[in-house]
């Protein structure tokens, strides 16, 4: 490896994705990662930025093999934010456009994780 050049993880794609809300369609908070990192156990995970704090917990559950335990509880909040956007629709008819474009992502972010995590047990 060169200096200078970051080692690049199998699941860089879906981090990319998560952190990006125009992609995703949503948008996860650091104290959201942290939650879920805690609800696998990883109780000493520290508040740090998003995308370090998502790096890690990838890492730790690709690390032992519980990268699918990770997926369907980022599959959950997504899940959960694509109903508050239903919500939202149906209390406030003309967000319907802008709305159903970020369920729309929303769907095909749960789509991307899902197939690159299948991909690596194929």
């Amino acid at each position: 490896m060169r200096k200078g050049e970051e080692r690049k993880s199998p699941y860089s794609g879906i981090e990319q994705q998560l952190l990006n809300t125009f992609f995703s369609g949503i948008y996860i908070s650091a104290k959201e990662f942290l939650d879920i990192g805690r609800e696998m156990g990883y109780s000493d995970l520290a508040m740090k930025n998003r995308e370090l704090l998502l790096k890690e917990i990838i890492a730790r559950a690709e690390q032992e093999k519980r990268i699918e335990e990770f997926a369907k509880k980022i599959d959950n909040l997504i899940g959960q934010r694509k109903k508050e956007y239903s919500s939202l629709i149906e209390a406030y008819p003309k967000t319907s456009q802008l709305l159903s474009q970020l369920i729309h992502k929303a769907t095909s972010t749960q789509r991307l994780i899902y197939h690159q995590i299948r991909s690596k047990y194929i």
